[in-house]
């Protein structure tokens, strides 16, 4: 086994060889015996000992307090300082390099084994605390949860700090602020949570709030937090952000919630009234699944292909002051900005700044402003049959609410085809029924004469 190496900084001679030989009786090794503050730091570096005697008092530019603050720093290294000086001041400029003990001169062999012993086994303890504290802070970095802890007052005591840049907030936005101070007194769950956990339960719990006015949604698990005695002490806490998760499960809800609005709307549509009821169904469910407040459905008569309409939000009528002008027929050739494109070429728009799109003309005087929109045609083997039109959605359109309109519209198309070529059918029946009726009776007055 290998001895422990010591130098000794000391700018008496006579005073270093007898450390020095003291210090070989003790069963140590002296690396270097230096008189300087300068030479401290150089043979420092140069024969790395694992502890170091250290004279307070050098002469030179540099003391050992100056010397000790260096080494530990640099080399990491522990130090004892040796001093004939115990005054208050020196003491004071000396404990903030943070040494590992002090030896009053003059001093026993006793005393000096005993200083160095104590002083190598804080520096391991200290070691192991700060390889721990490193390994600590690794696996806490290295995790996508924030964790944090709260006093039992439920004030923020800890909390991930790289974890939480990434909402563009710091640690000391959350430090020593209680749950209230930190989401408002709104979030009443975390208060209700804290207390709970506070009377010795575990808890996990979903909510959704603002960081730095960003909207996000967090799994929050609460345990009690205690010390080694087993007193209760405050609460540790974990908090998952499950924004990600959360946007799957509503777009999953919101399929199935489509499908199943889409089936029903479909069964509506097997054997309707008229085609009044047809386009008054799909606007209902249009605007329900969209969150529009808007909407406008219509139909092209296949004898003139002017545009008809059966179907438009009641507030539409109100806010723009129309006096039933869609009850009769009229050209679509007539009607401009988005909603006209998309009857001249049979194609969609979504727009959520119809301002900024070279195809709307504009919002006449007294008509209803436009915050976003969507229009469909509603197309059947490559033939238009009508169109769906949808404004001021709650939120911003997004590609699956133009994806649920086309889905509307082909079900409004064939709806519309399959009663208009009912009606079609009955009238050609009608037609025929009078012909034969006509020659029946022709027939019927031909034999009479006959008789």
């Amino acid at each position: 086994m290998s001895k422990t190496k010591v130098m000794v900084v000391e700018d008496e001679s006579i005073v270093a060889i007898d450390i020095s030989q003291r210090l070989d009786s003790l069963g140590y090794e002296v690396s270097a015996t230096v008189s300087s503050g300068e030479k401290a730091i150089e043979m420092a570096e140069k024969t790395k000992p694992d502890i170091i005697l250290m004279d307070i008092v050098l002469k030179g530019n540099i003391d050992g307090i100056e010397a000790a603050e260096v080494i530990g720093e640099k080399f990491k290294i522990p130090i004892v300082y040796l001093t004939a000086y115990s005054d208050e001041k020196t003491l004071k400029r000396a404990k903030y390099t943070g040494p590992f003990g002090y030896i009053i001169k003059p001093f026993e062999d006793r005393e000096l084994h005993s200083v160095i012993e104590v002083a190598l086994y804080k520096n391991e303890m200290d070691t192991r605390l700060k390889e721990s504290e490193e390994k600590y802070r690794i696996i806490v970095n290295s995790m996508q949860d924030i964790l944090f802890t709260l006093d039992l007052d439920e004030r923020c005591t800890m909390i991930s700090e790289n974890q939480i840049k990434r909402y563009g907030v710091r640690a000391e936005d959350f430090i020593g602020k209680t749950t209230v101070e930190m989401f408002g007194e709104d979030n009443k769950i975390h208060q209700e949570a804290n207390k709970r956990v506070l009377g010795g339960e575990s808890i996990v719990y979903n909510w959704s709030g603002d960081i730095a006015h960003k909207p996000v949604y967090f799994q929050t698990s609460l345990s009690p937090l205690k010390n080694s005695e087993g007193e209760l002490i405050g609460i540790t806490g974990i908090l998952r952000d499950i924004s990600d998760l959360k946007k799957v499960e509503d777009a999953l809800s919101h399929e199935t919630e489509v499908n199943l609005a889409l089936a029903k709307l479909g069964k509506k549509l097997l054997n309707p009234t008229d085609i009044e009821y047809i386009s008054n169904q799909v606007l209902k469910y249009a605007k329900y699944l969209t969150k529009s407040e808007f909407c406008f459905v219509g139909y092209l008569d296949p004898g003139t292909r002017n545009l008809k309409n059966f179907s438009l939000t009641k507030k539409v009528w109100e806010k723009c002051h129309i006096d039933n002008v869609f009850e009769s027929e009229f050209s679509f050739n007539d009607v401009g900005g988005l909603w006209g494109w998309v009857l001249d070429n049979n194609e969609a728009i979504l727009t959520n700044n119809p301002s900024e799109d070279s195809r709307c003309v504009g919002t006449p005087e007294g008509h209803i402003p436009i915050k976003n929109f969507i229009g469909v045609p509603a197309m059947l083997n490559d033939k238009r049959i009508g169109m769906i039109a949808l404004s001021n959605s709650e939120e911003y359109y997004t590609e699956n609410d133009l994806i649920v309109v086309q889905q509307l519209a082909d079900l409004y198309a064939l709806a519309i085809h399959r009663k208009l070529s009912e009606e079609k059918l009955r009238e050609s029946e009608e037609k025929n029924r009078v012909i034969v009726e006509k020659f029946l009776k022709i027939v019927s007055e031909m034999m009479i004469e006959i008789r």
